[in-house]
């Protein structure tokens, strides 16, 4: 490892459950009082939340509001689900898990404002792409060195793929929208990668490469349904935001409002039983609660560690195991300044390629402490390279490609690590989502199975994005009460 270069740990380290609570309350700020609970009405209903991430959260309060009794079984000792900070010193957060929001996201941002969570603004991504060997600004598209067509040159790799979108008839708002897609899209987009789509109204070979570059490796290759949303939140806005003091800030506030007494914790669920007159959960140390409802945000990666009776049907059994999931790969870095800034490269990403290091993400953005703080994001044959190292090897090996590849752009890298959501045992993975020919799970995951209401973003077409984890818990919620209502005042021209 490099001079003055030293590793830090980034694993969860386990917490009491009045040490979350205390933390949550920090958050909340001693002069906020928890918020009124509505009074219970004659349709009161006992609801057991499975997962206390994001979307678990969202169902258990906006239920609380309406009067019902809610308990949050959480498989883990903390808060958040993939929400999860990590301290790199000096004042400065790293996130493990969701790295940022953009303004495009009502929902998220009107939890953040209800909180009062102070923000942290980051600059949106005006990378240095290497592909075929070749490396070019994209600050300065006239001296890109790829054989693109004429009308892809001279313009950004964002307005050339809106334009793209635009003559297959989408965009970046209407795919937002939590009414898409509609039954058309569904046949339409189902069963077609982004690339071929694209390449079917005039993009070139190089272009995708390009977008890979920015995007991820897979993005090309991706089912158009599910890809489309993604590269809207992207592509479609360039105001990007974090919470200061880390992301996991915001779902220690909701759980602050919820309250210290409805968290089960440390409770990774072995059974849930509805084939009585109550639905049975039942948790690996013996423990049961009963309930007349269920939200379940068990990621499906594990659904098959947990005993379901009656057994799932036929549909839902399907789709269980065809879901896709990624091994999504962090590699950390803290560097002595965002020096890649005086190159007139920044932001997500700030470099990007067909390299094995794939891309760079700058997170800084007006942190304070004058540090850089980036991490890389590798996915399929990247992200299984790496994971195949022994974990002490996995930065130094992806920093030396990088410093070989671009040597300028990194100054001295004070700290690094690495994080793998498919090493933690309750998920297994990093992003659920169908397969290509799999846009009939779209509708399947909004189905309940008997009492059993099926959230998380992976049941939503933003999969890894807070803002489908949010919708996905206000759908499962409107299922058991249909007047159950979001956080704050959201600021959107639609409806679950």
């Amino acid at each position: 490892m490099e001079s003055g270069t030293h590793s830090t740990s980034v694993a969860a380290a386990p917490v009491s459950r009045r040490g979350w609570f205390q933390g949550a309350a920090a958050v909340l700020g001693a002069a906020m009082a928890s918020p009124a609970i509505a009074q219970p009405g004659t349709g009161r209903k006992t609801v057991l939340v499975l997962g206390a991430g994001m979307a678990g959260l969202t169902a258990a309060l906006s239920l609380l509001r309406r009067g019902h009794e809610v308990t949050v079984i959480e498989y883990q000792n903390r808060i958040g689900g993939r929400l999860l900070s990590l301290p790199l010193g000096d004042g400065m957060f790293t996130e493990a898990g969701g790295g940022h929001f953009r303004s495009n996201m009502p929902y998220v941002l009107a939890y953040v404002r209800r909180f009062s969570l102070p923000l942290l603004s980051l600059n949106d991504g005006l990378p240095r792409y290497m592909v075929e060997g070749r490396t070019g600004e994209a600050a300065n598209p006239a001296s890109w060195p790829w054989a693109l067509s004429r009308e892809e040159r001279n313009v950004s790799v964002s307005t050339m793929l809106n334009q793209y979108l635009y003559r297959a008839g989408l965009d970046t708002d209407t795919v937002l929208d939590s009414r898409w897609p509609d039954d058309d899209a569904l046949d339409r987009l189902g069963n077609v990668t982004l690339g071929d789509l694209i390449r079917g109204v005039g993009a070139s070979e190089v272009f995708c490469k390009l977008l890979d570059a920015h995007g991820g490796t897979f993005t090309s290759g991706s089912m158009a349904l599910g890809a489309i949303p993604d590269l809207a939140y992207h592509f479609g806005d360039q105001n990007l935001f974090r919470i200061q003091g880390g992301n996991s800030r915001l779902p220690l506030a909701m759980a602050a409002a919820i309250g210290r007494d409805r968290f089960v914790l440390d409770a990774p669920v072995a059974r849930i039983d509805q084939s009585g007159p109550t639905v049975r959960v039942a948790t690996r140390d013996g423990r049961e609660f009963t309930g007349d409802a269920v939200v379940s945000t068990i990621p499906f990666s594990v659904m098959d560690d947990v005993e379901v009776l009656p057994h799932w049907s036929p549909r839902k059994r399907r789709m269980i195991a065809e879901m896709e999931w990624d091994r999504t790969v962090k590699i950390i870095a803290k560097t002595r300044t965002p020096s890649w800034l005086t190159r007139s490269v920044h932001g997500w990403p700030m470099a990007g390629g067909d390299r094995p290091w794939e891309r760079v993400i700058d997170i800084t953005g007006n942190e304070p402490g004058g540090h850089g703080s980036v991490f890389f994001y590798l996915n399929g044959s990247n992200a299984d390279a790496v994971l195949a190292l022994p974990k002490e090897q996995r930065a130094p090996a992806t920093l030396a490609q990088f410093r070989q590849d671009m040597p300028d752009l990194f100054d001295e890298v004070l700290s690094t690590d690495s994080f793998a959501w498919s090493e933690q045992p309750w998920i297994k993975g990093s992003f659920g989502g169908p397969a290509l020919g799999g846009a009939w799970m779209v509708q399947e995951w909004q189905k309940p199975e008997g009492r059993i209401h099926f959230a998380g973003d992976f049941t939503t077409l933003k999969t890894g994005w807070v803002e489908g984890a949010i919708e996905s818990g206000l759908r499962a919620a409107r299922q058991i009460d249909p007047q159950a209502r979001p956080e704050g005042n959201p600021r959107i021209r639609q409806e679950i």
